[in-house]
């Protein structure tokens, strides 16, 4: 949701508000703290970090001993 209307929309149906109460109720900077500090979740695939050690020598090497 990129447009005001759009994040307005979301904002009704998770909260329930009437358009009233969420335009005229409640200040704009707290809505926008409540939307930034909303859970999200990352799609797509990510790299996973590091690497597979396979052997006694791969973790020495890796601690460095």
């Amino acid at each position: 949701m990129n447009s005001p209307w759009g994040i307005e929309i979301n904002i009704l149906k998770e909260l329930h508000w009437t358009r009233h109460y969420l335009l005229w109720r409640i200040p704009w900077p707290h809505v926008q703290l409540m939307l930034a500090d909303a859970p999200r979740f990352k799609t797509g695939k990510t790299e996973p970090k590091g690497r597979e050690l396979e052997s006694l020598e791969d973790f020495e090497d890796f601690l460095k001993l």
